[in-house]
C-alpha cells in the first residue's frame, strides 16, 4: 500500500550512518560488500546529499528533525546545545511506532560523554547521537549524578560493552526479532569510517561493519515483507573530495534495484520518507524536501 510521495507502508526500518565518506570513495578496492554485493540489489542513490554548512551533528540532527542550529554545525555536545524542538522519535512516540537509537560502544544506554580509544577499538562520540540532543527525549538534565528519563533509558541504547567493536546487544535483540520499528543505528568511530583504528582503511571498516551486519538485520525475524535498510554517510570527505556527496542506498523487499542520479535527495529527504513510510507529518525543512521516490516496487 502506498502512502504519500509513492512512499510504501514502511515495517521495521534501519537507518545506519557512516561517517565523512564521499560517493567516489565507494570502490570494490575500498568497499568490496557495498560496491560488490549490496549494490547490485540496492537502490543506489548516486545524487544524494549531506546537509550545507554544518559539521556531523548537524547533519544527524536534520536528519531527524528537519533543521539545526549553529551550536549544532559546531559539533557542540549536549550539556551545551540540546533543543526542544519536534523531532522523528518524539513523532513516532506520538502514533505508538516503538523505536531505538543503537550506539557502538556506548557504556550504557543514553549515554551523552566522549570516550574511548582508537586502539581499543571502542571510541565513542557523543555528537554522532543525535537523540540524545532532544530535551523531549534525554530529559535536559546533563550531569552523570542525575538519572536520565524512563524514554532514554529504554530506547537510546548500547550496542553492546564497551570491548573491541562490540555489537553482542543489538546482534541478539535482532536475533530474536525483538528491536523497534525504527532503529536507527550509529557504529563507533573505528567502525563507522571516521578514524583509521590501525587499519589505515577507514572506508573499509565501515564496509567491513556492514558486511557482518546487514545479514544479520536481513536474516530477522523482525525484517519481514516491508522491512528497510537505509544506509549513508553524514557528510562526505574533506576536499579536494566532495563533502556534500556522500552516498545513500536503500535495501528491501519493497526497493527495487539500480542506480539512480537524476533526482536529488538530501538527509531532509530521508526523514521526509520515513514520514510518509509511517504516515507521520513532515517537519521543518523536510516539508519542503523529496522524499525518496521512483525507486519502489
Amino acid at each position: 500500500m502506498a502512502s504519500a510521495q509513492g512512499v510504501p507502508r514502511l515495517g521495521h526500518v534501519f537507518v545506519i550512518v557512516g561517517e565523512n565518506t564521499s560517493l567516489s570513495q565507494i570502490t570494490p578496492a575500498h568497499a568490496p560488500y557495498l560496491a560488490n554485493t549490496l549494490k547490485p540489489r540496492a537502490a543506489w542513490l548516486a545524487n544524494y546529499h549531506s546537509l550545507r554548512h554544518t559539521a556531523s551533528l548537524g547533519d544527524y540532527v536534520g536528519m531527524t528533525s528537519g533543521q539545526f542550529t549553529k551550536c549544532e554545525a559546531n559539533d557542540a555536545l549536549p550539556i551545551h546545545c540540546h533543543q526542544t524542538v519536534p523531532n522523528l522519535f518524539s513523532q513516532l512516540d506520538r502514533v505508538q511506532i516503538p523505536w531505538e537509537a543503537w550506539n557502538e560502544s556506548a557504556d550504557n544506554a543514553c549515554d551523552f560523554v566522549d570516550h574511548g580509544a582508537a586502539w581499543a577499538k571502542n571510541t565513542f562520540s557523543a555528537h554522532h547521537q543525535p537523540a540524545i540532543y532532544y530535551t523531549n527525549v534525554e530529559g535536559g538534565k546533563y550531569d552523570e549524578s542525575i538519572t536520565p528519563t524512563p524514554e532514554c533509558l529504554h530506547r537510546d541504547l548500547a550496542m553492546g560493552s564497551t570491548g573491541p567493536n562490540d555489537t553482542a546487544a543489538f546482534d541478539q535483540a535482532v536475533a530474536a526479532g525483538s528491536v523497534g520499528d525504527f532503529n536507527l543505528v550509529i557504529p563507533n568511530d573505528c567502525e563507522n569510517g571516521h578514524d583509521p583504528c590501525g587499519t589505515h582503511d577507514p572506508v573499509k571498516q565501515f564496509d567491513d561493519f556492514l558486511a557482518r551486519e546487514v545479514p544479520k538485520i536481513e536474516a530477522s525475524p523482525a525484517f519481514g515483507s516491508n522491512g528497510l535498510i537505509l544506509i549513508t554517510w553524514d557528510e562526505g570527505a574533506d576536499p579536494p573530495l566532495n563533502p556534500t556527496h556522500p552516498l545513500a542506498l536503500a535495501i528491501g523487499p519493497q526497493v527495487q534495484p539500480g542506480v539512480y542520479g537524476s533526482q536529488r535527495f538530501d538527509h531532509y529527504g530521508l526523514l521526509r520518507t520515513i514520514e510518509d513510510g509511517y504516515g507521520l507529518s513532515h517537519l521543518a525543512a523536510a516539508k519542503q524536501a523529496h522524499s525518496i521516490s521512483g525507486i519502489w516496487r
